[in-house]
């Protein structure tokens, strides 16, 4: 079985040192390599070896009942014990004509991990010969560097370094060590990658388009940097001396640059609250372009954002009906959220303004009559009044009269007046409004009056003496908060479903 290794068993520090160590070999590759002075090793005094490198040696054998050449890595390293160092041998190679085995080994004598597997766990990495090519047995090191020019690009040519991938593929080894058991890893032809533990088989031809990938990707990162360094030093010298002359640059985005970046993000990806915004931007900006190649992305995205916002809506109102929250809360929330109101009439309507004066001569102004919310329908223009109160409002009263049936309560029968007074005073100085911007296009031949207030009785008594009394009314109409909420959840249910909502149902989002 495939299983991922613990997270917790990688990245200690010391291996991050040894990273750290590996870059500023990879880095410092073209500098004259620092020496040191291994006389102690069993070497004649004076000396000198490449701090990165290590002594090696070639000897003939025999392996398996065929003759073999191996190649051996000789140094001062810490025993596992943790006594004093002492001089070791260790076996870094094997070859056949079948095969070349590597046992990588980390080469430079000043860490700590000397002459240990590079790898770890991955203990060893064989390049199978070509059948009509097999390997040949070198004499000496020299023959046996030269004979690692034959491997594919991206293997050490050098047996002093400790053989293995160079520093730029060590995320071959490391992303196969991610699989538990793995101690081999298999080079063969073809373009295959399979595990039969704990040999892990990568064929030549995907080694190859790995390598030519990260190559790629490293290049990419290289000219990123240097452009994002040029950026900087302009911006912050000649656009500071003189920013009128040199105005601020700033990098360019190259065409498929974002589709990259989300297929490589994947699903799991953490963004920031800035990425989302800068997504949000890119899509609003590229909207009429997206609408005319991509129309179906679109309304899927449309589709999308709407059941987001409705579960949003949906959330807070319960959020809000949990509270003992005050009139002005409310009417904060439905200012901000006018598409709520609008469920509460029969026909398509748009928002006028809040807290409108209807008593004075400007609906800014200093009247004696204030309504909550001033509302037009959209195609005929005739204005409507909603009064906004509390979810706490009482609708009925708690005794009953004349059998089970529950008078209106006082503060329900206040409301419904306070609004009708409203509609009074707006049909009375309509005319001198009627040259506000804001009431263009609009009249009061029938001014539609709305109260939302408190929530549905819990008892079919209290229901039905609602509804007697509230389908009374020809002129305010009683609407409950939480039957404002059900329509809300009904709208999600139905775009959710797939299913066409009802015509008076659609009305009410436009």
């Amino acid at each position: 079985m495939m299983t991922q290794k613990n997270k917790n068993q990688a990245g200690t520090p010391e291996d991050i040192a040894d990273d750290f160590f590996d870059a500023n070999d990879f880095f410092d590759e073209q500098e004259e390599p620092a020496r040191e002075d291994v006389s102690d090793y069993g070497l004649e005094p004076g000396t000198k070896l490449d701090a990165e490198a290590m002594q090696v040696s070639l000897k003939k054998s025999t392996y398996g009942g065929e003759d073999c050449v191996e190649v051996y890595a000789h140094g001062k390293a810490n025993p596992e014990d943790g006594t004093e160092k002492t001089l070791q041998t260790v076996l870094l190679a094997r070859v056949t004509e079948h095969a070349l085995t590597m046992f990588p080994l980390v080469s430079a004598s000043y860490r700590r991990t000397f002459l240990t597997p590079k790898y770890d766990e991955l203990a060893t990495i064989t390049v199978l010969a070509d059948e009509e090519e097999p390997w040949w047995l070198p004499e000496d090191i020299e023959e046996f560097d030269a004979m690692l020019e034959s491997l594919p690009a991206g293997f050490g040519r050098h047996a002093k370094y400790g053989l293995g991938f160079k520093w730029e593929y060590r995320l071959i080894p490391h992303a196969i060590l991610e699989m538990i058991g793995v101690t081999e890893l298999v080079i063969e032809p073809g373009n295959g990658a399979s595990a039969e533990l704990p040999k892990f088989k990568l064929g030549i031809d995907r080694f190859s388009a790995i390598k030519r990938s990260i190559d790629s990707i490293t290049t990419r990162a290289r000219m990123r940097s240097l452009r994002e360094r040029q950026l900087l030093a302009f911006n912050e010298l000649l656009h500071v001396a003189d920013p009128v002359q040199f105005e601020r640059r700033f990098p360019k985005v190259k065409p498929g640059e974002i589709y990259e970046l989300v297929k490589l993000g994947g699903r799991a990806q953490n963004r920031s609250a800035d990425d989302r915004l800068a997504a949000a931007t890119v899509i609003r900006n590229d909207a009429g372009k997206i609408a005319a190649e991509q129309p179906t992305q679109l309304v899927e995205l449309k589709s999308v954002i709407e059941q987001v916002t409705l579960r949003e809506l949906i959330a807070k109102i319960e959020s809000m009906l949990g509270k003992n929250l005050p009139e002005p809360k409310w009417q904060a929330f439905f200012k901000a959220n006018p598409f709520v109101l609008g469920l509460a009439f029969p026909h398509p309507v748009i928002m006028i303004q809040d807290q409108a004066h209807v008593g004075g001569t400007m609906l800014r102004g200093a009247g004696e009559s204030i309504v909550d919310f001033l509302f037009a329908q959209r195609f005929t223009g005739s204005l409507a009044l909603i009064e906004i109160k509390r979810p706490s409002t009482k609708l009925i009263e708690a005794k009953t009269f004349r059998g089970d049936l529950h008078a209106p309560h006082k503060d329900l029968t206040s409301a419904m007046a306070q609004v009708l007074d409203q509609r009074f005073q707006l049909l009375n100085n309509f005319a001198a409004k009627s040259h506000d911007p804001a009431l263009k296009d609009t009249h009061v031949s029938a001014v539609h009056c709305i109260v939302i207030a408190g929530t549905a009785p819990d008892t079919l008594q209290g229901k039905r003496s609602l509804d007697l009394f509230r389908h009374s009314s020809r002129d305010a109409v009683v609407v409950t908060f939480d039957e404002l909420l059900e329509k809300l959840r009904e709208i999600l249910r139905l775009m959710t479903a797939g299913t066409p909502a009802p015509p008076e149902e659609n009305s009410a989002l436009f």
